[in-house]
């Protein structure tokens, strides 16, 4: 994961962009859907790590003017998809073993907090919610559905917490893992059958046992690092 290996790529035009319709909206909007394709493109490794994303180069490619170019990059850079190197060079975020450590101990921080907050507010259709996103597991071969499956899931759970900071932390924090799950990490990341285990959870969170819960999250989390990190070391 040498990030110098990989060497120092242009930002590429799209082939199309089907999912942006632009208007005389706002340029905070305008950059927020320039943001949304690029963070598609890094999350699925068309823009791989060490890519170099200018300005320029995004302008042309949307047909817009610079500054929702900007603000774009801005919003990126925030969520720590692409980092800033040197004075103006801004480049898609590096993959490398010590990030994806920092990212899973801050999850494993955060998430269980806000699972704790969570299980006594959660509801009936809640629980009808996780359950019926549980079972999807096992029905896709793709790697981004399992992960957006398994990722919904616990979306769910946390959602009950009532600390709106709280949660955005963790969906950023998810959103840079995503990239070590896709493509190349799938077989470490989250697995075909993820709902197996986490049925245990399930029931636990249902029951409201909330410190058994809690545990449970902490090992599960601890487990799926070290599925990464030893063969990596």
């Amino acid at each position: 994961m040498d990030s110098k290996a990989r060497g120092r790529k242009h930002v590429k035009a799209l082939d199309s962009v089907t999912d942006v319709h632009w208007s005389p909206a706002s340029a905070l909007n305008t950059a927020q859907s320039i943001a949304r394709v690029l963070r598609e493109q890094i999350l699925t490794g068309q823009l791989p790590p060490s890519t170099r994303v200018t300005q320029r180069d995004l302008a042309a490619q949307f047909g817009r003017s610079p500054m929702p170019a900007r603000d774009a990059v801005k919003i990126l850079l925030a969520e720590g998809l692409v980092v800033q190197e040197g004075s103006k060079t801004i480049i898609v975020a590096p993959v490398t073993l010590d990030d994806f450590v920092e990212i899973m101990e801050l999850r494993a921080v955060l998430e269980p907090h806000a699972l704790e907050l969570s299980i006594p507010r959660l509801s009936t259709e809640d629980f009808e919610r996780a359950r019926a996103i549980l079972a999807r597991s096992g029905t896709s071969d793709d790697p981004r559905e399992m992960v957006e499956n398994h990722w919904a899931f616990h979306r769910v759970l946390y959602s009950g917490a009532g600390r709106s900071r709280l949660l955005a932390l963790i969906e950023q924090q998810h959103n840079l893992l995503v990239r070590y799950l896709l493509p190349d990490w799938a077989m470490l990341g989250v697995m075909k059958d993820w709902g197996t285990d986490e049925v245990e959870l399930m029931e636990l969170v249902e029951q409201r046992r909330v410190a058994e819960a809690t545990d449970w999250l902490r090992r599960d989390l601890r487990v799926a690092a070290e599925r990464v990190i030893r063969p990596a070391r």
